[in-house]
């Protein structure tokens, strides 16, 4: 044993992405808690391997060929919610969708703009998350994390550069923690809220279908959906991947789905936007593994 949690090999990353697209992770390690976590990071450095963390596995395109080296996946040991007033800690294994759901219950207002953001607390900071005009950074204050050495990395969040669906951190770290304040609120009003997000987001979005949420950044004040919709591309199918038919900036897997299938989508939809807007479309959800 490296670690005292447990490491599957030649795990396919299909099993573990929204998209369930992916081929195999040549380690996949589950450290047990922060202590496992460090020695395991310092393991990685060690013997030079490669190394990624895997979130919630939505905003993540694994290529066919798979991960070489070692996929980090956070579990059940890295679920914690504690609060403290108007601060909430939440371990980065938490999915959004449960951090909502216990700060509607204990009244705590701030965070309603990441309602159906799929994912991790983790990867919401990673990705500075948001939606419905609010992000991440609006609300958070710190960040625990640890770096490649082992060592615990406490980041204020005025050592964080933040930008749009994305924040700096040191190469290789890994976030265990996030920690928010927000303000009070009344529970059935943020419940209200949220409902009202979300039923919004379930009419405009293919939520019945695998998708990895949006697959490129908006434009400055524009939408990527709108351009690929201007461009005619909304609805097109490659293999077993679609542009969805009710939002042009989701990629839907209608049931065998490849990454190259989807790759090439990317590629027509930013070469068809470029020709015919002259905007270039950058990608949000990250792309990793080989062919």
């Amino acid at each position: 044993g490296l670690i005292r949690g447990r490491v599957l090999y030649d795990e396919p990353m299909s099993r573990y992405t929204s998209w369930a697209i992916g081929g195999p992770a040549d380690g996949m390690a589950f450290p047990r808690d922060v202590e496992d976590l460090r020695t395991l990071l310092r393991l990685v450095k060690e013997e030079g391997l490669p190394c990624m963390v895997l979130g919630g596995g939505s905003n993540t395109l694994v290529k066919d060929g798979g991960i070489r080296g070692v996929v980090i996946n956070l579990q059940d040991d890295f679920r914690w919610l504690t609060q403290d007033g108007e601060v909430v800690r939440a371990g980065a294994a938490v999915r959004v969708s449960r951090l909502l759901a216990f700060l509607s219950k204990i009244g705590l207002s701030g965070l309603e703009c990441l309602t159906g953001v799929p994912g991790t607390v983790g990867g919401a900071v990673r990705g500075n998350a948001g939606a419905f005009g609010g992000a991440v950074a609006d609300h958070l204050t710190k960040v625990w994390a640890v770096d490649q050495q082992g060592q615990d990395l406490f980041l204020a969040k005025d050592a964080l550069q933040f930008s749009y669906r994305r924040f700096s951190l040191p190469e290789g770290a890994v976030i265990v923690e996030a920690t928010f304040g927000l303000r009070q609120g009344d529970p059935p009003e943020i419940r209200r809220k949220i409902s009202q997000n979300l039923v919004h987001r379930n009419r405009t979005q293919p939520v019945e279908f695998r998708s990895c949420g949006s697959v490129f950044k908006n434009p400055p004040g524009d939408y990527a959906g709108k351009l690929v919709e201007a461009v005619g591309l909304k609805g097109h199918r490659g293999g077993d991947a679609q542009v969805s038919e009710k939002h042009g900036n989701f990629i839907v897997n209608l049931g065998r789905a490849t990454a190259k299938d989807v790759l090439a989508l990317i590629h027509l939809i930013q070469e068809q936007v470029k020709a015919e807007t002259g905007v270039a479309l950058e990608l949000e959800v990250r792309v990793v593994g080989e062919d």
